[in-house]
Formats: C-alpha cells, structure tokens, sequence
C-alpha cells in the first residue's frame, strides 16, 4: 500500500482491510485518546493478559471500527514476549460456518503452520499420538490428501507426523471453507466428540508452550472476524459451548460482535473470558455538536493513506466524515465510490479536476444508506426474534433519531446494532442512529 495521490490509487489506499506489520510505521494513527481519554484499550487487553495464566478476552466493537488494525499493533508492541497466532474466520475458515469444533481444527491448523514457519521442533510422540486421533476420527483417505499437497513451510504432508497431520488439518480446513460437512458430521454433541477434540488441540498447544518457553516467550492466539459471525453462531460458540475455547492452555484474544453482550444469558461469559470493547471514534459528542478532536484524528488517518489537499475538495472531506458517523469502514467505502463517480466524470468529459467533490461523496452516501436500509428488517432471523415485525425496527428508529442515548439491550435494539443502523459509542455507553439512517428516518416522519 502506497499514498494514494491520485483517484485512481484512492481504492487500493483505502481497502478496508487491517494493515500489515510492515505497514504500522507509514501508515498507523493512535486513536487511544479519542476513544477513551482515560485507558488505552491495547494496554488493558494486555494488562488482563499479564494478570491471569490463560487469560481468553473478547475484545468487542463495531465491524468497521479498527479491532483488527489494534491487534496488529498490540502485536508489534509485544513480539518479544509472545509468538502470535493468528487466523481469521474469514480467511482461513468460512464466517457462515463457524462452530466451535471448526474454530478447534483452525488452531491446530495455525499452531503447527506457525511453529513451523519458526523452525519451532515439537516432539514427534505427542504429534503421532494427535495425528492418530485424527486420523481414526476423520479416516481421511490417502487420495483425498494428494489434493492438498504440499502444505508450505518446507513440509510436506506425506512425510513425518508434523507434515501428515498438517495435511489432514488442511484438509479439513479445505471442508470448512467449502461447507462439504466432514467435520459437522463428524464432531457432534451426540457422540461426545468436541471434548475429545479441544483435548488434543489442548495437548498441540501444551506442546507449542513448552518448547516457546525455552527462548522465554509464550504462545498468544489472535482468533479474527468472529464479530461478522451471525447471532446464532456468536450464541453457540460462546454462550452455549465457551468451555472448549475458554479452557485451552494459552492465552488468547477473540473478536466478537456487541450483540453478544445483548444477549440476557450474557453472564454466562464471565467465568470464562474477560471482556474489552474498543469505542468508536465519535464525530459528534453526545449533545449532537462537531467533535473535533474525533474528526480530526479521522481526517489524520485518511491523510496517512491520500493525499487529501490534492484529491478532495474540503466541504466533501467533511460531509463524507460527518454522514458515517466514526465507522472506519463506511468513510472508507463511500470515498472509494466518491473516487469511482469522480474518475467517471473526467472520462466522460464533464469536468477536468482530478478532484473529489461534494456531489461525488454524497453519491457514495446513498450507496452506503440504500445498503444500511436494506439491512433493517426481519427475513430469515432465528426463532428468538419472532414477533417482531419491520415495522417495529423503524419505529424504534423513529424514537431514538436525533437522541443520543444509552439504550436498553433488548431484540429490536440488538438487530439494530447487527444491521449498523445504531452505532454505540463504547467509551461512554451511549447509542445513536446512524447519520444515513436517520436522515431516511426524518425524511420518513418530515422532521
């Protein structure tokens, strides 16, 4: 990623994407004191972490609000303390198939790609008694692991316990992402399975520890995008079966949607993780006036990635901070269609400046508001929102637009925080409507 200059680089720079380790000195903004002047989250998630043997944090917040982009950081602060694991629901396994039992392959799946990409030598008995396990669960045939391959690293999944059993971990990794069903037939509550399988992910990472110890650092998962998994697999994963995540020997972070911590049975979670939940940044204070300081910090992070005096006109810049409320994402995403509109205004021969105007923005606005209202409804919900209707969302909507305000956790507030048409502010415990939704709002009601 480079500084955009021009509009056509305005996308590539502003993928929403977290950055990169190697992107952290260019492009990183501290955001720490426009959350929560009062504590850094990335210092409290490390002090939880410091505190307690296998501590496991939720750490919470907004898609689109910089949870992931705050892990890499934290991961740059303490790379001499801890090996980092990461894997990402999205990347490595399926967001609309996630279970427990998937998230358990998953790890194994990274410890041992993790610990060989560090030359990290495991002991060959623990290896062939997991592979053993797997091998005489799953009963994965031979011809089937030829299209995995090669596994990369320099291991090969025919030779040695480490590469076979990264081979079937592979494979299933494959069945996750493909939704083929091997592993949800085969890891069922039924047959008592799951405990079976958190056991010998548990005996991997025992492993992995000991032999990280060695050279004084620790294992530290870093498990991503399990706040875009829907509601009903947030429930499973953490409410219904938190034992199996909560209990493996190694620290480790978890993203998770706020709706979780709506839900009443939520008291379930505190005996086994340790919440923390990254405040939005706002644009406006709670009284509904300009947040300077917040806008700032925002037009900081947009100038680290676009050159913005060259590439967009001023009133545009603070239109297109102002309508998407602090969401990272939104603002990124309607000044990439505001770039795409403007591109297509030139070829056309209908302006001359390589610039992003006003008219552009508010074009990539109603993108991003068509898309948010599409999501405010009912159609294919869980059994737990039955009786409420469409029309009770937007007349939720109609008593909290234009009042800012903590709001009680109840189904119609939680589908409203899922869809984003409500946005919580963490660091003060308040919620309003999303700008775009509330203008729909008060256009509806002539306000």
């Amino acid at each position: 990623m480079k500084r955009a200059t021009t509009l056509a680089e305005i996308k590539r720079s502003l993928n929403p994407k977290p950055l990169k380790l190697e992107e952290l000195d260019e492009f990183f903004v501290e955001t720490s004191d426009v959350r929560d002047p009062q504590l850094s989250r990335r210092d409290a998630i490390y002090d939880r972490l410091d505190v307690e043997p296998n501590a496991k944090v939720l750490l919470a917040g907004h898609a689109g609000s910089g949870k992931s982009t705050e892990l890499v950081k934290f991961q740059a602060e303490h790379a001499d303390r801890y090996v980092f694991v990461r894997l990402s629901m999205i990347e490595d396994g399926e967001a609309g198939n996630a279970s427990v039992e998937a998230l358990l392959v998953l790890i194994v799946e990274a410890v041992l790609r993790e610990m060989g990409a560090r030359d990290v030598r495991l002991s060959e008995k623990t290896l062939t008694s997991i592979h053993g396990w797997f091998d005489e669960t799953f009963q994965v045939k031979q011809e089937e692991l030829e299209y995995t391959g090669s596994v990369g690293g320099g291991i090969d999944s025919a030779s040695g316990f480490w590469g076979k059993l990264l081979g079937v971990t592979a494979y299933l990794k494959a069945d996750i992402k493909t939704g083929s069903g091997l592993l949800s037939k085969t890891i069922t509550r039924e047959n008592k399975r799951l405990p079976q399988l958190a056991h010998q992910c548990g005996l991997l990472i025992k492993e992995a520890q000991l032999a990280l110890r060695q050279g004084s650092q620790e294992l530290l998962l870093i498990l991503e995008d399990l706040d875009k998994v829907t509601v009903g697999e947030a429930d499973d994963i953490f409410i219904e079966n938190p034992a199996a995540l909560a209990n493996l020997p190694a620290k480790a972070i978890f993203t998770a949607p706020i709706s979780l911590f709506c839900n009443p049975r939520a008291a379930v979670l505190d005996p086994h993780f340790v919440v923390e939940t990254l405040p939005m940044i706002k644009v406006d204070d709670q009284q509904g006036k300009p947040y300077k300081a917040g806008r700032s910090v925002i037009e900081h992070i947009l100038s680290q990635r676009v050159d913005l005096e060259a590439a967009v006109e001023r009133r545009a810049l603070v239109l297109a901070i102002e309508k998407t409320g602090g969401v990272l994402r939104h603002l990124f995403l309607v000044l990439q269609q505001a770039a795409a509109a403007a591109s297509q205004a030139i070829r056309r021969g209908k302006r001359e400046k390589e610039r992003i105007t006003e008219a552009d923005v508010r074009y990539g606005l109603n993108r991003l508001k068509s898309d948010l209202l599409r999501r405010i409804g009912v159609m294919g919900l869980p059994k737990e929102f039955e009786g409420i209707s469409t029309d009770d969302l937007y007349q939720r909507l109609k008593e909290l637009v234009g009042k800012p305000q903590r709001v009680p956790a109840d189904n119609v507030n939680l589908l409203l925080l899922q869809s984003h048409a409500l946005v919580e502010y963490n660091g003060e415990q308040w919620h309003r409507v999303h700008p775009l939704v509330a203008e729909h709002i008060e256009m509806l009601t002539g306000s």
